[in-house]
C-alpha cells in the first residue's frame, strides 16, 4: 500500500514539475499528426498548406482555448463540484460555436480553395467563354487531381466535421483528465500539509509534557537533599540548572547529536546518585560510534526516570543497568531495574505518562524504524528499544 502511495506522489511531482514542456509536446503532436497522411515533401506546396495546414491551425487554436477553459474553469469549478448541468452546456455551447467557425472555414474559404485546385467541381459552373472549344493542349491526358480523386462539397464537408468533432471530444477529455489530477494532486498537497502540522502541534505538546514530568521529579530528589541537610543540594541545583538549559535550548532543534544526548543523562544520573547509598548501583554503558548519530531528544530520559523511581529501595540492595550502543546502523537502548513495592505498567498513571509519550514520539519520528519491548517479569521492569539509523 506504501509504495502505491509513493509511486502515486511521484507521478503526480513529475506531472507537476513537467507540465509545460508535457503541454507543448503535447499540441505539436495533437496539430502534426493529421498532416501525417500528407507526403513529406508535399506538407507546404501551396494546394496542401491551404487546403490542410491553414485550416488545421485555424481550428487547432480553438481547441487550444476551449482546452484551457476546460482545465482551468469548467471542470474545476462546474464538474468537480457536480454542477454538471451546466458543464455540459458550456461544452455544447462550445460545440456549436465549433461547428459554426467550421461550416465559416468551408463556405468562405475551403470551397473556393478545392475548385481553384481542381479537387471538387463548382456547384455554379461560369458560363463558357471563346477559349473552352480551343482544343486543351492537355487533351486526351489523364491527368489525375492533386488527390487522385474528386470529393463531391458535402461529402468533404462531413469528413471535416466528423474529424473535428472526435478532436472536440479528445480534447474534453484529455483536459477534464488533467483538471482531475491537478484538483488530484491540490488535495494530496493540503492533505500533506495538515498531516505536517497536526504533527508539529503534537510533537511540540509532547516536548512540553517532558519538561514539567522531568522537572517535577527532579525538584523531588533536591527537596530529599534539603531535608537531609546535603552538602550536596548546591551541586544538585547546579546539575539541575544543567539539564533544564539542555532541555530549554539544545532541544529546540528538531534533532540532537547522541553524545548530547548521552550527556544529559550522564547529568541527571549524577543528581540521582548525590542520594544513594553504598548499597546502591548504577551501571551506565555507552560503546560505539555516538558522535556523528542525531536522534530526537529527551527519548531516554523518561525510561531513566522510572528506573530510579521504582528501582530503588531504602533498606534492600538496589542496582540498575541503563546502557546505549551503536552498532551496524542499530542504535540500542536498554535499561532494566527490579520493582519494589507495588508493580508498575505502561497504563500505570502515575509512571505510565512519560513512556506513551515517548511511545507516541517513537510513533511520530520513527515508523516502521523502530522495536520498543516493555516487560515486567518477576519484579523485574526491562525496557529495550532500537531505532534503525538513517
Amino acid at each position: 500500500m506504501s509504495f502505491v502511495i509513493f509511486n502515486q506522489s511521484l507521478f503526480m511531482k513529475i506531472l507537476e514539475r513537467y507540465s509545460i514542456l508535457l503541454h507543448i509536446i503535447g499540441w505539436i503532436v495533437f496539430i502534426t499528426v493529421p498532416l501525417l497522411s500528407l507526403p513529406v515533401s508535399n506538407v507546404f506546396s501551396r494546394p496542401n498548406f491551404t487546403v490542410f495546414v491553414l485550416p488545421q491551425i485555424i481550428v487547432t487554436l480553438f481547441l487550444i482555448i476551449i482546452f484551457y477553459l476546460n482545465l482551468n474553469f469548467f471542470t474545476p469549478n462546474l464538474l468537480i463540484k457536480q454542477n454538471t448541468t451546466s458543464f455540459f452546456l458550456y461544452l455544447f455551447a462550445g460545440f456549436i460555436i465549433l461547428s459554426l467557425i467550421n461550416m465559416a472555414i468551408f463556405e468562405f474559404y475551403l470551397k473556393d480553395a478545392l475548385f481553384k485546385i481542381g479537387v471538387v467541381n463548382s456547384p455554379q459552373p461560369p458560363p463558357p467563354s471563346p477559349d473552352d472549344f480551343r482544343p486543351s493542349p492537355n487533351f486526351g491526358k489523364n491527368i489525375p487531381p492533386p488527390f487522385g480523386r474528386n470529393i463531391p462539397p458535402p461529402t468533404f464537408f462531413s469528413f471535416r466535421f466528423f474529424a473535428i468533432g472526435i478532436s472536440y471530444i479528445l480534447v474534453i477529455f484529455a483536459s477534464s483528465i488533467l483538471a482531475l489530477i491537478n484538483e488530484r494532486i491540490r488535495s494530496y498537497d493540503e492533505k500533506q500539509q495538515i498531516i505536517l502540522e497536526k504533527t508539529a502541534v503534537e510533537l511540540a505538546v509532547l516536548k512540553l509534557q517532558v519538561s514539567p514530568h522531568f522537572l517535577f521529579n527532579t525538584l523531588n530528589n533536591i527537596r530529599w537533599l534539603a531535608r537531609q541537610k546535603s552538602e550536596k543540594t548546591e551541586d544538585a541545583v547546579v546539575k539541575l540548572s544543567q539539564l533544564l538549559r539542555y532541555m530549554l535550548y539544545q532541544t529546540s532543534t528538531d534533532k540532537v547529536s547522541l553524545a548530547q544526548e548521552i550527556e544529559h543523562l550522564n547529568n541527571y544520573i549524577s543528581l540521582q546518585k548525590m542520594r544513594l547509598t553504598e548499597k546502591d548501583l548504577i551501571e551506565f554503558i555507552c560503546y560505539g560510534n555516538t558522535k556523528s548519530i542525531y536522534i530526537e531528544p529527551l527519548l531516554f530520559i523518561p525510561f531513566v526516570e522510572n528506573a530510579f523511581k521504582y528501582g530503588l529501595h531504602n533498606q534492600e540492595k538496589s542496582l540498575i543497568k541503563i546502557g546505549i550502543a551503536v552498532s551496524e546502523g542499530i542504535l540500542h537502548f536498554y535499561a532494566e531495574n527490579k520493582v519494589f513495592g507495588a508493580n508498575i505498567s505502561v497504563e500505570n498513571s502515575d509512571s505510565g505518562i512519560g513512556i506513551q509519550n515517548v511511545e507516541r514520539r517513537l510513533a511520530l519520528h520513527y515508523p516502521e524504524k523502530h522495536e520498543l519491548l516493555i516487560q515486567n517479569i518477576d519484579s523485574i521492569f526491562k525496557v529495550d528499544l532500537k531505532i534503525k539509523l538513517s
